[in-house]
C-alpha cells in the first residue's frame, strides 16, 4: 500500500463545482421565493440584504471546489489510512486498518456523470469517506484493503492459536 499522499483525479473539481452550483441555484430560488412571499409585509428595513449574502454563497460556490482539490489528500499504509480534507477548516481522518468493519462503495448521479464514485469505511467510531474517486482507483482501494482486513484476521487467528 502506498505511503504518499494521493491527489484527486482532475474530475473531482468538475463534480465538486457542479454540487456546488446547484448548492448556489437553490439558495437563489429560496430567496427569490421568500422576497415574492414577503412582498406585502412591511419591514422597518429592506430584504435587499439576502441578495447580498446569495452572491455571497456564490463566491464561495466557485472559489470552494478549487481550494477543497488542492487541500483533499488520502493515503493508505499498512497500518492506517489517513485522509484530510476541508474548505474553510481542514479535517483529518486517522484509521487503523485493524478497526475497520465495513467497505463500501458509493455514488451518486453527479459523481456518475464523471465517473467518480466514494468509499466509505465505517468503525466502531463511525465512518471516513474518501470521495471523488475514478472507479477503477476506488475498486483498487476496496480490493486491497479487504485483502489487508483479512490477512489481519488471519494473523490474530494464529496468533491466538499459538498462545
Amino acid at each position: 500500500m502506498n505511503t504518499n499522499y494521493e491527489k484527486l483525479s482532475k474530475k473531482a473539481i468538475g463534480c465538486m463545482m457542479v454540487n456546488e452550483v446547484i448548492v448556489g441555484v437553490v439558495c437563489t430560488f429560496l430567496t427569490g421565493v421568500a422576497k415574492v412571499l414577503l412582498a406585502d409585509v412591511e419591514f422597518p428595513f429592506s430584504l435587499n440584504w439576502l441578495w447580498g449574502i446569495v452572491a455571497v454563497i456564490w463566491v464561495l460556490c466557485i472559489v470552494s471546489p478549487f481550494v477543497r482539490y488542492q487541500r483533499y489528500r488520502y493515503r493508505f499504509t499498512e497500518e492506517e489510512i489517513d485522509m484530510r480534507e476541508g474548505f474553510l477548516f481542514v479535517h483529518r481522518d486517522i484509521v487503523p486498518i485493524e478497526r475497520l468493519h465495513k467497505i463500501a462503495l458509493e455514488s451518486g448521479p453527479v459523481d456518475r456523470i464523471f465517473g467518480l464514485t466514494k468509499v466509505i469505511v465505517t468503525t466502531a467510531g463511525g465512518a471516513v469517506v474518501i470521495r471523488f474517486l475514478r472507479i477503477e482507483q476506488a475498486e483498487q482501494i476496496v480490493e486491497k484493503l479487504k485483502h489487508r482486513i483479512n490477512q489481519y484476521a488471519i494473523d490474530k487467528r494464529e496468533k491466538e492459536m499459538q498462545a
